[in-house]
């Protein structure tokens, strides 16, 4: 595990202000977070600088644009070693429909999350990507049937030790 950077309350605030909201104009973010607008994006830039905000994207509703059906597969690997790893997660990175992938502890080697317009669609790309990684041992399959709670951001506050900040 990587060791965390130390940061402020005040990036604390800007961090759980953009989760919220990330399209919030400079003078708002400032406004939330009791800062000036120039100290503010002085804060903002430094934090994407460090690579703790990594990007910014839409929330899409998916089912509004194009019809689909979300699968986690959970795969096993027949070795384990970081030439074989390295192989799976370059096949999964190189496959658009895998939008997410862990390396987890337990039963499975791997939790992948594929989006797909179909199951047909979502079984060749599982018959591909075993034809192409005969390292791979099993995959258990699940169809997710609806999302019970949408991902919105990390409990910061939560997360962060008060005593691990920085002082402002």
């Amino acid at each position: 595990m990587r060791k965390s950077q130390r940061i402020d309350k005040v990036d604390v605030k800007i961090l759980t202000a953009l989760q919220a909201a990330g399209r919030v104009s400079n003078l708002e973010l400032a406004a939330k977070v009791g800062l000036s607008a120039s100290p503010c994006h002085t804060r903002l830039r430094q934090l994407e600088k460090q690579k703790i905000i990594r990007g910014y994207r839409a929330d899409i509703d998916l089912a509004k644009v194009a019809d689909h059906v979300e699968i986690l597969s959970f795969v096993t690997l027949h070795k384990h070693g970081r030439a074989q790893q390295g192989a799976f997660e370059t096949l999964i990175n190189d496959t658009p429909q895998a939008i997410a992938c862990y390396q987890i502890s337990g039963n499975f080697d791997y939790i992948v999350h594929f989006v797909c317009r179909s199951v047909g669609e979502y079984v060749e790309i599982h018959n591909a990507l075993i034809e192409q990684d005969p390292n791979i041992a099993s995959v258990t399959t699940n169809v997710i049937m609806s999302e019970t709670k949408k991902f919105a951001g990390y409990p910061l506050k939560e997360l962060i030790d008060p005593g691990a900040l920085k002082p402002e």
